[in-house]
């Protein structure tokens, strides 16, 4: 990168989000493209999992890895538990993205990281800013009631969407004078206007996606539910006697973060919000990365328009 006197230092806030949270793995493909690389970048819960990516120069290892992933490797990778403050510990799904990007202590990283989690016991904002990357990134991802909270620097951890789902503050902190945030928290009218299509996917037409019939995955599903005392059926989506445990949850917990990321916004605005249009996606949904990404590239694309009359600096 060539610095131009007088250019802003661009720090990248990456919000929670869930399964929406790959669409900033579309942000950084456009960020790339007008050469543009963040001094600093931050995330919350799946946003500190890219963000981290990104500071340690794996995050194209990781949108690999993310394109291949089926609905049947998701619930592989989700290990369910009948101990602790969740439904799932997350080890095998973090055992799984250690396979794919390699862990690193955050002092070391190329550019400045930073993730939020939030202390169960106290509410407080935690700003993880040294140590295991991978840790990090656990210890902001332990969402309520899905996965159990994370011992880490002497505190119970949960996810980092609680307090602050677009860390923008810490983007500051770490040096950034203009901040890019994305956020995933679209408006609950929004979402609820795109379920009531009837469909889980936008009104756009989209590319199509390689056969995985959902039976085949649901197959799957019923097997492991005999072993688990009938757990997974109240998994399954709503099919007319009302919301299932992850409907429920990811609802709830949407609302919550759509509240909050905006009153945190207002309270420090960042320079440029990035705000895909993703309110289709439900929970588990990470089987759809081509479908998230590309809506975030396409997002990202309109919204850096704006950024033409700054001096960045140019690859």
């Amino acid at each position: 990168m060539k610095d131009i006197p007088g250019a802003p230092r661009i720090g990248l806030a990456l919000g929670s989000g869930s399964a929406r949270g790959w669409a900033h793995l579309g942000v950084l493909r456009a960020l790339e493209e007008r050469g543009i690389r963040p001094v600093a970048v931050t995330g919350a819960s799946v946003g500190a999992l890219v963000a981290a990516a990104y500071a340690s120069d794996q995050h194209r290892e990781l949108e690999e890895w993310v394109r291949t992933l089926t609905r049947v490797d998701v619930w592989r990778l989700l290990d369910t538990t009948f101990r602790g403050g969740g439904v799932m510990r997350g080890n095998r799904l973090m055992q799984a993205i250690g396979e794919q990007i390699e862990d690193r202590h955050i002092e070391d990283l190329p550019t400045a990281f930073g993730a939020v989690a939030a202390d169960l016991d106290t509410g407080e904002e935690i700003w993880l800013r040294a140590g295991s990357m991978l840790a990090a990134v656990r210890a902001s991802s332990g969402m309520p009631g899905l996965f159990t909270p994370m011992w880490h620097q002497e505190r119970w951890m949960i996810d980092g969407g609680v307090v602050n789902p677009v860390p923008v503050t810490l983007c500051r902190a770490l040096g950034a004078d203009y901040v890019l945030a994305v956020n995933l928290n679209v408006p609950v009218s929004s979402r609820w206007a795109a379920l009531k299509r009837g469909t889980r996917q936008p009104a756009a037409a989209l590319p199509e996606q390689p056969a995985e019939p959902a039976e085949a995955g649901w197959a799957f599903m019923d097997k492991w539910s005999e072993l688990m005392g009938g757990l997974v059926d109240s998994l399954r989506p709503a099919t007319g006697t009302g919301p299932g445990l992850f409907e429920v949850m990811a609802g709830s917990i949407h609302i919550m973060q759509d509240h909050i990321a905006r009153s945190r916004m207002a309270g420090d605005p960042p320079n440029l919000t990035i705000s895909p249009d993703l309110g289709h996606l439900q929970l588990m949904d990470f089987h759809r990365a081509d479908e998230a990404i590309r809506i975030g590239y396409e997002t990202a694309q309109v919204a850096l328009g704006q950024m033409q009359d700054l001096r960045l600096p140019t690859a």
